[in-house]
């Protein structure tokens, strides 16, 4: 994946990932995540007030429900499919309060579950990561990122804030 990654981002993006998960300076981690969702092709990212960041966590919500609920899946997933939409709820409200740290393995799992909705099983595989660049490299770039992320981790808030706000950008915006 690293290999393949690279031709569809700049090595500037792949190094804000790092940079993202690991600066000690509030102001880098602002700054990588800019850089990594503005590389999503989906707009300007801005979260530069609490409206903005209220407004982008109404846009995610409404927008993945909308996923989610129009996503055909096996009757296996259905299940599934209602727990994810549970969760949306559950955690939007949450995060709105701003319960990031306490939300946020909830958010990678839905984040994971919701992935697997749209692909089924294939995303299982040490192919698919090609597969979602080569078919739709906005969303591979989007799955690149969610599969790059820790499922637990001792980060501030305003970390935690800001990984999640990266994929809720996307979302929002898909």
């Amino acid at each position: 994946m690293d290999d393949l990654i690279t031709e569809f981002l700049d090595k500037k993006v792949i190094d804000s990932l790092d940079t993202l998960l690991s600066a000690k300076d509030e102001g880098e981690t602002n700054a990588a995540a800019k850089t990594i969702a503005d590389s999503f092709g989906s707009g300007t990212y801005s979260v530069a007030t609490p409206e903005d960041e209220q407004k982008l966590i109404v846009s995610f919500k409404r927008n993945l429900t909308l996923l989610v609920e129009k996503t055909w899946v096996e009757k296996i997933d259905v299940s599934l499919k209602e727990e994810v939409l549970y969760k949306l709820e559950q955690y939007c409200t949450e995060v709105s309060k701003g319960a990031w740290c306490e939300f946020y393995k909830t958010f990678i799992k839905m984040l994971n579950d919701v992935i697997y909705l749209m692909f089924g099983n294939q995303t299982k595989t040490d192919e698919f990561a090609e597969y979602a660049l080569r078919i739709d490299p906005e969303f591979g770039i989007f799955c690149w990122y969610v599969r790059n992320l820790p499922k637990s981790n001792e980060w501030s808030s305003e970390r935690n804030k800001a990984v999640q706000l990266v994929a809720m950008f996307f979302l929002a915006n898909y």
